[in-house]
């Protein structure tokens, strides 16, 4: 008889063990839950300020007459013109001396080639340096 009460005893503490253990794991839940849900609330108005002030931003900028087209505003930039010939890109050394090259036919073919040969191509750029 007393290994009978014996085992009814262990018994009893495992499911007491248990129902605590479910207690604690749906009390972190609660914690993990509330914890998420005020992390969104900040998101969330971070995101209205945000949102605010980029609205605040565009009204000032139609009100100044200051669009992002700022072609005409901007002051010419150095590299407008050439300190050299006094046009843009005039004298330049790396200024394009002709018309502009046209893509080569190896170029051309290469989405026609299957992704194998391409890479191969790419691979034998790179193992072929002349340096």
């Amino acid at each position: 008889m007393t290994d009978i009460a014996a085992m009814k005893a262990e018994l009893a503490g495992l499911v007491r063990e248990q129902s605590e253990r479910r207690a604690l794991r749906e009390q972190r839940g609660e914690e993990i839950k509330a914890r998420s849900q005020e992390y969104m609330t900040k998101q969330v108005q971070a995101a209205e300020r945000y949102v605010q002030h980029v609205r605040e931003v565009a009204q000032r900028k139609t009100k100044s007459g200051w669009s992002t087209d700022r072609q005409g505003t901007e002051p010419p930039s150095a590299f407008d013109t050439d300190a050299f010939g006094g046009e843009p890109g005039g004298a330049s050394p790396f200024a394009p001396s002709g018309p502009p090259p046209s893509a080569s036919p190896a170029r051309d073919e290469a989405p026609r080639r299957g992704r194998r040969a391409r890479a191969a191509e790419a691979e034998d750029d790179f193992d072929n340096n002349p340096w």
